[in-house]
């Protein structure tokens, strides 16, 4: 299991935090960091509302705080992310098939 680092929060969120671990345990919290790493469906406000968070610092400072496995980034979706910059920073068009990421392309089954 992923584990808690206190040294890698600041101080002003100890406190914070502490109230998070004491209310739901670290076995819940770091099941939610992996979902929000893993799932493009999961976002940092699902995690907040699951979690009990009221600020978006203390959501950041809770994920600094547990060491989890992130995901391997995906090369084709960074290799279209660089192409699509390369031609915007370049002032070329950017062609319709770079615009958008493979995941947002609607598939039929």
């Amino acid at each position: 299991m992923s584990k808690f680092i206190p040294e890698r929060v600041r101080d002003d969120y100890a406190a914070d935090i502490q109230t998070i671990r004491d209310r739901l345990g670290d076995e819940a919290i770091v099941d939610w960091i992996e979902r929000y790493y893993r799932s493009p469906d999961i976002d940092r406000h699902d995690v907040m509302i699951a979690l009990g968070i009221d600020y978006i610092g203390t959501f950041y400072e809770l994920i600094r705080a547990y060491d989890v496995e992130k995901p391997e980034p995906d090369q084709v979706e960074e290799a279209r992310q660089l192409e699509m910059m390369r031609l915007l920073l370049d002032g070329e068009e950017v062609p319709e098939n770079l615009r958008k990421p493979a995941s947002w392309s609607r598939t039929i089954n």
